[in-house]
């Protein structure tokens, strides 16, 4: 097969068409990509709402992820040590308990920072208060604007820049349940009103909705090519609530929220993400019309890769699948290889598959072991060459 381009190739692994190589999608916390952007002399590696993708493309990637929402409201956000942030959503941020650093702890983490040393400490950002604990708090609630240009003008322009060759992809993160746990309501409270005060839930859930519908149409209308939803429901061994629970609170609202964007745009592709194993609701995600489903953390419930594909990849395309936690950050280049090539044995035979790590890659994960990943899938993600033969 002659070489495809990049926006192409991912479209058709998409469909689960042939294709000439496995196409891929890296994505870099601001650590990992500052480390591995000084290799290529790259000096603009922002992350977030003001997303670079110049190291990505050039290190291969066939698409282009940008990030809205409520997730990229914060993560990415520069918050300092002690210092409180609020987002559009009024959800309170902060960073993690870990130490914060001197100045000369600073320096000595710098050394980290060099090509051959995985970071020892960075401090993450993370919520603090959240603004919905009572329904007359649901009841004075005011949503953040779905048009606000700050969220799409740079959508606009990257499809003006890269649409012509690259598969552009929006992220609305952190959608639905995962939004009302990690952001608006808080993990604990969640769970509990799930329970206690399931209107309320429901009633967030609710405003979630329409807040999304309404940001993925203005998204749909700017001619992307898919659009992502993030609603993290998958813990290490299992779904973090009982499937039924998500079919009732999570399915129909996804449902109505996949037809407002394709009335908008019917040739748009979805994506839906959850971390950990959400391997129950895979059908779910097929009968929903979801066109990828990711990222195939492979560390606990997920690890069957073979019996998924098996099973679901004449339905859906997959992506993902290489470990973040432990082989990325923790193994030896020789062993960053195999895992390469188990993946490329495991989903991408037949087609319908996108290679990627199964989250970000993080600051731990030396510049090495990065290398070695992407010359593997290089040697392995080719069509008609050994491992796809």
């Amino acid at each position: 097969m002659n070489e495809l381009r990049p926006r192409e190739r991912f479209a058709r692994a998409i469909r689960r068409e042939k294709v000439d190589r496995v196409p891929t999608l890296y994505r870099f916390k601001r650590e990992s990509k500052e480390k591995a952007a000084r290799v290529f002399g790259i000096t603009d590696a922002e992350v977030g709402l003001k997303h670079a993708p110049h190291l990505e493309l050039r290190l291969g990637n066939d698409a282009i992820m940008y990030q809205i929402g409520i997730n990229a409201e914060f993560s990415h956000h520069p918050i300092a040590i002690g210092e409180t942030w609020y987002s559009d959503f009024k959800v309170a941020y902060g960073k993690s308990g870990l130490k914060g650093l001197s100045e000369e702890e600073h320096r000595e983490f710098m050394k980290t920072q060099e090509y051959w040393g995985p970071a020892k400490v960075v401090p993450e950002n993370f919520p603090k208060a959240h603004p919905i604990g009572s329904m007359e708090d649901l009841k004075n609630y005011t949503w953040p604007s779905p048009a606000n240009p700050r969220l799409l003008d740079p959508i606009k322009e990257i499809c003006r820049h890269y649409q012509d060759d690259y598969f552009i992809m929006v992220d609305l993160s952190s959608t639905l349940i995962e939004a009302a746990y990690a952001h608006l309501v808080g993990t604990q409270n969640f769970f509990l009103f799930l329970y206690d005060e399931p209107e309320l839930v429901r009633g967030v859930l609710d405003g979630l909705t329409e807040y999304y519908c309404a940001l993925g149409r203005n998204v749909a209308a700017l001619g992307v090519d898919m659009i992502r939803v993030g609603d993290d429901i998958g813990a290490q061994q299992g779904m973090m609530l009982d499937p039924e629970v998500w079919r009732e609170l999570a399915k129909p609202r996804f449902q109505y929220m996949f037809e407002q964007f394709r009335k908008v745009n019917r040739d748009v592709y979805l994506k839906l993400h959850s971390c950990g194993d959400y391997s129950p609701i895979i059908p779910d995600e097929i009968d929903l019309g979801v066109n990828l489903s990711g990222l195939m953390q492979p560390v606990g419930g997920n690890r069957n890769q073979t019996e998924i594909k098996k099973k679901y990849g004449d339905k859906i395309a997959f992506i993902g699948g290489l470990d973040v936690q432990r082989l990325l950050p923790r193994g030896q280049v020789e062993e960053v290889r195999a895992g390469v090539l188990n993946v490329m044995k495991n989903l991408a035979v037949g087609g319908g598959y996108i290679f990627s790590p199964s989250h970000y890659i993080l600051a731990d994960v030396p510049v090495q072991n990065i290398w070695a990943m992407i010359e593997a899938v290089k040697d392995f993600g080719v069509y008609g060459k050994y491992p796809l033969n």
